[in-house]
């Protein structure tokens, strides 16, 4: 830890970070609300190290415990059903003072926002909200920030924050139109179908975001289609979707065209592979005596034509090409200043549906299971940029198993990167271990360190 600096040698940015915390707490005051103590800790550590907050962690803490009884206090209590009343009573208003004296009111995001705003503090690129109740208001002063080009956020988490679809619909509408915005996470939010189409109808305007997250926030089968359109139409590559109720159905609606892509990608590439050998032996067959003849009519062919040209000319010629060049590179360097959406289309990188009642339990039985295992089994056979596919705690059996075991082995024959893969226990003891020595996960480049002296 630096030494702490006195009021003279304070810099400039320590400056900045104090007047933002004085007047979060004047407009936390204000608006009646309780000042974030992990907002707090964040600004007193900026100020301490001299350095910019660039991510900023709203992570209240203010609810209430829930106490879990155990078995013998449970009995405690119902076995003194008919005890004293007037020590029960009592002990009860003792619980209602304390309870009211601690009683806080709720963080709000409001006066954080406005604070940033104020201060035009533009530095912040990640804002991580858990736990906080977002309001409308919340949610108008959040995407705000979106609309000014100024701030460079390219995360934000809104985890457990009781979203509903007004909030959602508020949100999606500022996502659409940055070009900013990277990650996107409303994990334990429950959005259910309603929110998912809405969701989806703005982000597939949006060809910036490359990640999205949306752990257990109730959806279901009918929400596959539109993540589907989504996935195959953006920038995403990179699908968090633990603790959802997809099935094997959904799963096949949101897989599927991205399934369509890499079987043409695996043809493209096998032809490629076939058009380079059918050249090589073209090559091979011609013979080194028809190439040295060649060599000999060019080298003659030049001779003649320096003879024929003039030295003014050749200095002209060089001039043009030296202009061409020099042209090429401004362009180049113009081209360089503009922001580059990243590249879009059905291909996914990284895909998680654990726990996602994927079985054999559904509509159609065990047949969906196998459908959907014979898509992923595509897309980890051809596709190139993919890197990890998480399916564990779906009961998907045996044969759907040896599907994805099976992908492994001819992204293993066609050369393809090392991915990782997740199963679940409840399938062949030889497949599970099979497919946890293929598919460990993507090779991690060694690091050379320096020699010692």
């Amino acid at each position: 830890m630096p030494p702490k600096k006195s009021g003279q040698n304070e810099t400039a940015l320590a400056r900045l970070v104090k007047e933002l915390l004085s007047d979060y707490e004047q407009r936390a005051n204000y608006y009646k609300t309780t000042v974030c103590n992990s907002v707090k800790l964040c600004f007193r550590k900026a100020v301490e190290e001299d350095h910019p907050v660039t991510r900023l962690l709203v992570d209240p803490q203010d609810r209430k415990t829930v106490e879990y009884w155990i078995d013998d206090k449970l009995c405690d209590v119902f076995s003194n059903v008919g005890g004293d009343d007037k020590r029960r009573t009592t002990q009860k208003k003792n619980i209602n003072k304390k309870q009211l004296k601690e009683d806080k009111p709720l963080v709000k995001l409001l006066p954080l926002i406005e604070t940033i705003r104020a201060k035009r503090y533009t530095t912040i690129q990640e804002i991580l909200i858990w736990d906080c109740y977002i309001e409308n208001d919340d949610m108008v002063a959040l995407t705000g920030l979106f609309n000014k080009e100024c701030y460079l956020i390219t995360r934000i988490e809104l985890i457990d924050c009781f979203l509903d679809t007004e909030c959602i619909r508020l949100l999606v509408a500022n996502i659409a139109i940055s070009k900013i915005l990277r990650e996107l996470s409303l994990d334990f939010n429950e959005i259910g179908e309603q929110g998912c189409c809405i969701l989806c109808d703005g982000l597939v305007r949006n060809q910036y975001l490359t990640y999205l997250s949306l752990r257990f926030c109730g959806l279901t089968k009918q929400c596959g289609l539109w993540l589907g359109n989504v996935i195959a139409e953006t920038a995403i590559r990179e699908l968090i979707l633990d603790g959802n109720s997809l099935e094997a159905e959904g799963t096949i609606a949101l897989i599927s065209r991205i399934s369509d892509a890499a079987e043409k990608e695996g043809f493209e590439r096998t032809e490629e592979i076939r058009r380079k050998k059918l050249v090589a032996e073209e090559s091979k067959s011609r013979g080194r005596a028809k190439v040295k003849d060649l060599n000999v009519l060019e080298a003659a062919h030049d001779d003649i034509i320096d003879l024929a040209t003039p030295s003014s000319s050749k200095k002209t010629s060089a001039k043009s090409d030296k202009n061409k060049s020099s042209k090429r590179r401004k362009r180049g360097r113009k081209n360089k200043s503009k922001p580059l959406s990243p590249p879009s289309g059905p291909q996914i990188a990284v895909l998680k549906l654990a726990d996602n009642e994927i079985n054999h339990y559904g509509q159609e039985g065990n047949f969906n299971t196998v459908r959907c295992m014979q898509l992923l089994k595509s897309i980890i056979s051809h596709s190139k940029d993919l890197q990890e596919v998480d399916l564990f705690a779906n009961d998907i059996g045996d044969l759907a198993a040896r599907q994805i075991l099976e992908g492994i082995l001819c992204r293993k024959d066609a050369k393809l990167p090392q991915i990782g893969v997740r199963l679940g226990h409840r399938i062949n003891q030889d497949t599970f271990d099979m497919v946890r020595k293929l598919a460990s996960g993507p090779k991690k480049k060694k690091v050379r360190g320096k020699k010692r002296k």
